[in-house]
Order: C-alpha cells, then sequence, then structure tokens
C-alpha cells in the first residue's frame, strides 16, 4: 500500500499505473474470493485459468458500462448500482447451492473395507457419474477441459456491480476521456493478473492435500459453499431495499 500511495497521480501515466494496482487489488474483495473459492479444483493450472478468465469477464463489463459513461453520458443511478450489487448477492448463493449440489451428487459414504494384509479400515470416496456396480467401481475423477465459460460469466456479473465506484473516480480524476477509460482497461488487466494470483494460492492446499482425504476436501467444499450462500444472503439484504427503487 505504500508504493501505491506514493504514486504521482497528477500524471497520466502515474494515474493508469494506479489503476493497475487498484485492480489487483479489487480482486481481493470478499464477494470475489466466495466466488472463486466455488470453482476450485484439484488441478492447479485449471483453476488459475479460470481465475483469468473471471478477471477478462470483469475487464470486458467495465469496459463496456464505463464507455457508456464516459463517451455517451450514460447514468448510472445509485439504485441501479445496488440492483447489479443484488445480482452479485443471488450469483453467490447459486454458486454456494451449486457446490452443495455437487457433494450430493458425489456420491461421498464411508464404509468398512479390508483387502491385502491390511487389516478392516475406513474409506470414504466418490462414486460420481458411476453406472457400475460399487465392486466395479474405478474411482475415475474429473479432468476439466476448454475454455472456463463459467467464470468468465461470473466475471461478467462482477464486473457490472463493481463498476460504480471505479466509473467515478475514473470520470472525476482523469484529464480526459480516453484517459478515464484507460484507467478503467487497466484495472481490468489488474484484476485478471490479481484473480489469477489468488487462484494460484487457493490452489497450493488443494493441490497439496493427499487424494485419499476425501473427508477433508468435502469440509472444505461445504465451508466454501456455506461462507458463498452467507456472503450472498447478505448483500442481497443490504441492497435489496434500494435496488427495488427501480421499480
Amino acid at each position: 500500500m505504500e508504493f501505491i500511495d506514493s504514486l504521482n497521480v497528477t500524471s497520466t501515466p502515474g494515474f493508469l499505473l494506479l489503476g493497475f494496482f487498484m485492480g489487483m487489488l479489487h480482486a481481493f474483495e470478499t464477494d470475489h474470493l466466495a466466488a472463486i473459492s466455488t470453482l476450485a479444483t484439484r488441478d492447479r493450472k485449471q483453476l488459475i485459468f479460470r481465475g483469468a478468465a473471471w478477471g477478462m469477464g470483469h475487464t470486458a463489463t467495465l469496459l463496456l458500462l464505463s464507455s457508456a459513461v464516459v463517451l455517451f453520458s450514460f447514468v448510472l443511478t445509485d439504485a441501479m448500482a445496488a440492483a447489479l450489487e443484488f445480482a452479485v448477492g443471488i450469483m453467490l448463493v447459486i454458486l454456494g447451492a451449486d457446490v452443495l449440489r455437487r457433494i450430493r451428487r458425489s456420491r461421498l459414504h464411508l464404509h468398512v473395507h479390508s483387502h491385502g494384509d491390511m487389516g478392516p479400515h475406513i474409506h470414504l470416496h466418490s462414486h460420481e457419474g458411476d453406472g457400475a456396480g460399487h465392486g466395479h467401481d474405478h474411482h475415475d475423477h474429473e479432468h476439466p477441459r476448454g475454455f472456463p465459460f463459467r467464470a468468465l460469466a461470473i466475471g461478467l456479473v462482477h464486473g457490472a456491480a463493481g463498476s460504480a465506484a471505479i466509473i467515478v473516480l475514473a470520470a472525476a480524476s482523469a484529464g480526459s476521456a480516453w484517459a478515464a477509460l484507460g484507467y478503467v482497461a487497466l484495472v481490468g488487466v489488474g484484476s485478471i493478473f490479481g484473480m489469477a494470483g489468488i487462484s494460484a494460492v487457493i490452489s497450493l492446499p488443494i493441490s497439496m492435500a493427499p487424494k485419499n482425504v476425501r473427508w477433508l476436501h468435502t469440509g472444505a467444499r461445504l465451508a466454501v459453499a456455506t461462507i458463498a450462500i452467507g456472503f450472498g444472503i447478505t448483500i442481497m439484504a443490504e441492497t435489496g431495499a434500494q435496488a427495488l427503487e427501480l421499480f
């Protein structure tokens, strides 16, 4: 923070550089962390890619709305901003509920068995997507593929909800419309790097945890789902009344 405070924001380069670092810090907001945590996977590269995709969606919406405000004098009212925040609350509840759904669908369960020289011991595992009988289960696991459009969509929603304060600061502080748009663009770029970095950190305990300790992963997923739903409900309660002013 001391480095950011020392930037000479009275110059255009300093102002634009401030946007980049503010974008990185913006990625650490609680609702952003809650959302990306619901997309956690054991594949570290995939999770980092999802974080970057979130940042891409966040950047796209920021640029779209800031262009409308700065270039075409679109008015983003307090009620509109509250409605967008309310939408984030709904999204977090849905994401948390989806994590719970996936936990249930994975058919995690405990049973006692023995094999080889080992005596009876407790084993917890998943039969997600398994069509064979219990004795023929191959314990396959998921390998996510393709572009993470879900993470991109979450970023699009977050970009819309967090745009109001960023656009106001850009428009009020910039010397020109293009400088304002440049600031917003670099906020978006900073958010891409910030969320990719956060995802890399989140992936460490997931990838390092023993694969056979499934209760640990299940507990972590339950915690993430609870936190996401809790934050979602809190945001909806805080912004609901103001959002209704649109109607």
